[in-house]
Formats: structure tokens, sequence, C-alpha cells
């Protein structure tokens, strides 16, 4: 019995220290990537500000050829979604417009097996005919000690795949440039 009990109290002991220590850990996790894109910052405000043409460049999308896709249907409007699910990752989620503005699309994401988050894409001109965008979200953590401790972890997790998705639009976009010869 007196085994029993210091082994309670070691564990709620150490469940104190977790929760205390994951008290000091941010409550949220900012996670962005950033590429250069030859294109013109209102074709490629065009491009990410149409839930239409995600398909084509989102990361979860095309890593998964047998997503289930549904877009809302005007496609470029707040409120405007993008709802996947996949087949083959057993992810699923929805991404909705909640502004466009000059060089800005904010968005809302509800993802499966997440928390709610908040983020979009700013565009913003470099030069003549190249644009650099930004891939950007703030993903809130819960008072958990393991969440806190889990967001250490999320933006390696989620930023390959905010690389993956910039790299897509970049090839998708230079790809439907006219060529100069």
């Amino acid at each position: 019995m007196r085994l029993i009990k210091m082994f309670l109290f070691v564990l709620v002991g150490l469940f104190a220290v977790l929760t205390i220590i994951g008290l000091f850990i941010p409550s949220s996790v900012k996670i962005s990537r950033g590429i250069v894109i030859d294109a013109d910052t209102a074709k490629l405000q065009r491009i990410v500000g149409n839930v239409q043409t995600w398909g084509h460049w989102f990361p979860w999308i095309k890593a998964d050829s047998g997503s289930l896709v549904q877009v809302s249907p005007e496609p470029d409007q707040p409120g405007s979604f993008f709802k996947w699910k996949s087949l083959n990752y057993k992810s699923d989620g929805i991404i909705t417009i909640k502004a466009i503005q000059p060089n800005l699309v904010t968005v809302s994401y509800h993802m499966k097996d997440m928390n709610d988050a908040e983020g979009g894409f700013r565009l913003r001109p470099v030069s003549a005919g190249q644009t650099e965008v930004q891939w950007f979200m703030e993903y809130k953590l819960k008072w958990y000690p393991w969440e806190r401790f889990y967001g250490i972890f999320l933006d390696k997790i989620i930023g390959p795949s905010f690389e993956q998705g910039l790299q897509n639009l970049k090839e998708l976009t230079e790809k439907q440039q006219p060529q100069n010869t």
C-alpha cells in the first residue's frame, strides 16, 4: 500500500511539474514560409485568392491523388472554402477565406485532429515581375502540457508542407508564364 501511495505521489508531482513548465511555453505557434516567384503580384493574388486553383498546388492534395475535394461555388470571395478528404493519409480539413485585401488573403484552418488556426498568404512585390509569397499560420495551443510540448515541434511538422506547397505554386505559376524566345 505504501508503494502505491508513493507511486501516485510521484505521478501527481510529475504531472504538476510538467504542467507548470508547459505554462511557460507560448500558447500559440507561428509557422511561416516564403518563396520568390517569377510572376507579378496581381496574378499571384488571383491564384491564392481563388479556392478553385488550390487543388493544383496545395501540398496535402498533390501528395494524395485520391483526395476528394469540394470547393465553394463562389471561389474568390470571403466565405469561399476548400474542403478535402484524403483517402490515403486519413486527413481532412476545410480552409475558408476570411478576407481578400490587396497583397493579403487571410484564411481560417479547420483540420482533422488539430486545433483551429488562422493564417493566410502575404504577397510582396520584390522587383518587376517577381513577387515574394509568404504562407503563414498561427496555431493556438490548449493549456495541456503535452499539447504545449507538441507545439515546440509543430513548425518542423507543418513547415515542410508549406515549403512544398509554395514550390508547387512556383512551378504552376512559372509554367503558365509566356516564354520569351
